[in-house]
């Protein structure tokens, strides 16, 4: 766009105000009708950047919905973009008071409102005013005077001016993408948990191999994490001129604070401590790549995750069979497994090559949700080490499931099994006590990586 970043002129913005009342005359006389008519509050001589491209396409979604949830019809709408800033015009047959009352609604109580100026104009070319509604007039951005006082005053400087209004439209949209992908972290978690069936693990049809936990345990704890996967995603957008190294330093204690809330959720069971870790990661590499405009996709997002935790697997230097404390200290000391820590160093492979590629295939084929998912715990079993299974058995048992695993696959083909099939596994996995808890964290992660793609 050749209006990006374009200085305007006193004169620019006096000969822009002109049309733009030329334009509402002109849609005024032939409608006949109330318009609404749109523009961004942007202080100083450049009206035209990506933030504010993106604040003036989010009022026009606003503006639409609210709208549309009062049944009121849009019969015309047109934008137009200017160095001068964007427009944007509405034609709608309703009383000019009751869409007035509906943008005053947004500009009251929507964060990003505080920067619209939205004005209604009845069929007759009258502007309606928050006097003619006997409601007061805008209050400063800065301070509890009415704006227009304040302006006409100078009263603030125009660096102050400018620095608030960037800091409305970066907090807006900072908190969106926070709420967003916090949202499609709650979403795997509840739908790993859902998924039917799963051999030896929590689900809608039995609670596996858990004694001391059921499905709603594991809803109890995921909806006491939604805050946290925010906060992790506001944290990587915090600290995002860091290296990614020291973000993950500085999110390791809100994941403590996490497992806290997962406790109390769960009466102390431990339902996703896995996950806090994992999408935790996950979470602050999303909001890490976001504030460094860098596009948020799974390549950068399980690259990013990578270079956080790149050192994780250094925890286990100088572990020997004796030293080892932890039962992950002594699968490494033993086999060199590093569990959950070498996904993370790994940028989670196991999901990228395991999981994420077989859901997408049989999404893609028509599988339903559930039943692709199922499918590609199986594949996730078949190819990783799980560290639960080995806890409630042995290296030699996990092996045995690997192997059977493997085989069903190859001989019937992943495609070809089938709910009851994965049913019987379940039945065998339960009278073995044997539960894929790891497969199922990196099943959350594929899920939640498919969410924030779709």
């Amino acid at each position: 766009m050749n209006d990006l970043n374009v200085e305007v002129t006193l004169s620019d913005m006096l000969d822009a105000r002109e049309k733009r009342v030329a334009v509402q005359r002109e849609i005024i006389e032939r409608y006949k009708v109330t318009l609404i008519s749109f523009t961004l509050n942007i202080p100083g001589n450049i009206k035209v950047f990506p933030l504010s491209l993106k604040a003036h396409d989010e009022a026009v979604k606003l503006i639409t919905k609210a709208l549309n949830r009062q049944g009121i019809s849009i019969i015309y709408q047109t934008s137009n973009s200017a160095k001068t800033g964007c427009e944007s015009y509405f034609v709608v047959k309703e009383q000019p008071i009751t869409v007035k009352r509906l943008m005053m609604d947004i500009e009251n109580s929507c964060a990003l409102g505080r920067i619209f100026d939205i004005d209604v104009i009845d069929g007759e070319g009258n502007k309606i005013s928050r006097s003619d509604l006997n409601i007061t007039e805008r209050s400063c951005l800065l301070c509890d005077d009415i704006g227009h006082v304040c302006s006409r005053s100078r009263k603030h400087s125009l660096e102050e001016l400018q620095k608030k209004v960037i800091e409305i439209m970066e907090n807006y949209f900072e908190k969106q993408f926070a709420d967003n992908c916090a949202a499609c972290a709650g979403r795997a978690l509840l739908y790993e948990v859902c998924i039917t069936p799963k051999p030896g693990l929590v689900d809608r049809n039995n609670n596996g191999s858990h004694k001391d936990m059921d499905i709603y345990t594991f809803i109890d704890s995921a909806t006491a994490l939604i805050p946290y996967f925010r906060d992790i995603v506001l944290s990587g957008i915090k600290f995002h001129s860091e290296k990614p190294k020291a973000v993950f330093e500085r999110i390791r204690y809100l994941g403590i604070l996490a497992e806290d809330r997962m406790f109390t959720a769960t009466n102390n069971i431990n339902t996703h401590k896995g996950l806090i870790f994992s999408l935790g990661i996950i979470c602050a590499s999303a909001g890490y790549l976001y504030k460094n405009e860098e596009a948020v996709n799974t390549d950068n997002i399980l690259k990013t995750s990578r270079e956080m935790t790149l050192e994780i697997n250094n925890d286990f230097n100088g572990k020997t069979k004796e030293s080892a404390r932890t039962f992950g200290e002594k699968l490494y000391a033993t086999y060199g497994i590093t569990g959950i820590r070498g996904e993370a160093a790994s940028g989670f492979a196991s999901v990228k090559n395991y999981g994420l590629p077989i859901l997408k295939e049989l999404i893609e084929k028509g599988y339903s949700l559930n039943h692709a998912c199922s499918l590609t715990l199986l594949n996730l079993i078949a190819n990783v080490k799980d560290t639960n299974i080995i806890a409630r058995s042995s290296i030699e048992i996990l092996r045995e499931v690997q192997l059977q695993t493997n085989n069903l696959i190859n001989e019937r083909g992943i495609e070809n099994i089938s709910i009851g099939e994965i049913m019987d596994l379940d039945n065998q996995f339960i009278g073995k006590n044997l539960s894929p808890g790891g497969c199922a964290d990196l099943l959350a992660i594929t899920l939640m990586l498919y969410f924030l793609e779709n």
